[in-house]
């Protein structure tokens, strides 16, 4: 029997065929849902609980995927969570069927293709690139290296005019303390080569021209992603008279979202230079439940505090 490490609150999926390949399962639990393209075989099981993905790979990356997803929901990290691992699913800890990591299926998601193959992209294409970048900066926020970070590796959700974004695949990730320019940069990269391989395989299905390929499209998330770093992140000077553009420097890191953790001034000369430490794009969010109860995406609940007049 192989061994199960599972949360509490959930089912035990002691039901399940764990001694046997996925794609070999017949359980009248499974349940058939869109998904990305994965390198993992991935299935799909509901229980009263709600629906959880289980997808398998070999025992080491099921472990640190396990162990990142749990990291990055201890830090409120956009990521999705983390239910149960599955070891001793073979002798061999390095097969693909070792092990199996199980997670809870997020709700209303739709992967990238379905978003591109949908009516009216060309209007939702900055909302995706916004989005795509967003997620990386709140996770590298969080000290989170992706490693492997790809359309194909996120899963996309309607929050009210705009997406809210989850990293799915972690086995290649590492949590540190903070991340370097330089690890930042190579994540970047990794993207950047990611973004342009899928919609290369995109253009093919397609039968289009590679030529015609949106194979800039990593760039141009690099290049959103830029630019909100240095607005959460700058570091400005101000004189001695205008202490006043600290607090405005946090209400349009607010605004956007983000939450700051931290605010640091140090004296140069007659003269102030302030660095803000942000924290998770949850500010609305956090502000809506605060005072109603209600939990909500970020920008339905900005939208939502508009209304209240907050």
């Amino acid at each position: 029997m192989p061994d199960l490490t599972i949360r509490p609150g959930h089912p035990d999926f002691l039901d399940l065929s764990w001694d046997r390949p996925l794609s070999t399962w017949t359980s009248t639990r499974l349940v058939d849902l869109p998904r990305g393209i994965s390198r993992h075989e991935v299935r799909f099981v509901s229980y009263r609980h709600g629906i959880y993905a289980i997808k398998e790979l070999p025992t080491e990356a099921a472990r640190r995927d396990y162990e990142v997803l749990r990291a990055l929901e201890d830090l409120n990290a956009p990521a999705v969570t983390a239910i149960g691992l599955v070891t001793g699913r073979a002798d061999d800890a390095a097969a693909e069927a070792s092990a199996a990591l199980i997670t809870r299926y997020l709700d209303y998601s739709f992967s990238y293709r379905e978003l591109l193959q949908g009516p009216g992209f060309g209007a939702r294409r900055n909302q995706m690139l916004d989005a795509f970048a967003s997620l990386l900066v709140q996770l590298h926020l969080a000290g989170c290296f992706w490693g492997d970070c790809s359309l194909s590796n996120t899963l996309y959700r309607w929050d009210a005019d705009g997406l809210e974004t989850r990293m799915v695949d972690a086995e290649t990730a590492a949590i540190q303390p903070t991340l370097t320019d330089g690890r930042r940069g190579e994540d970047l990269a990794i993207m950047i080569e990611n973004v342009a391989g899928g919609m290369a395989d995109i253009a093919a299905e397609r039968g289009i021209p590679l030529d015609d390929a949106d194979l800039s499209l990593g760039e141009d998330v690099a290049e959103r992603y830029a630019a909100l770093w240095d607005e959460l992140s700058a570091v400005w000077v101000v004189g001695p008279d205008e202490r006043y553009k600290i607090a405005e420097r946090i209400n349009r890191i607010n605004d956007l979202g983000f939450n700051v953790e931290e605010v640091s001034v140090a004296a140069t000369g007659d003269r102030l230079e302030v660095r803000t430490r942000a924290g998770g794009r949850t500010f609305h969010a956090n502000k809506l439940k605060e005072l109603t109860g209600v939990e909500a995406g970020e920008r339905q609940a900005r939208q939502i505090l508009d209304d209240l007049y907050y």
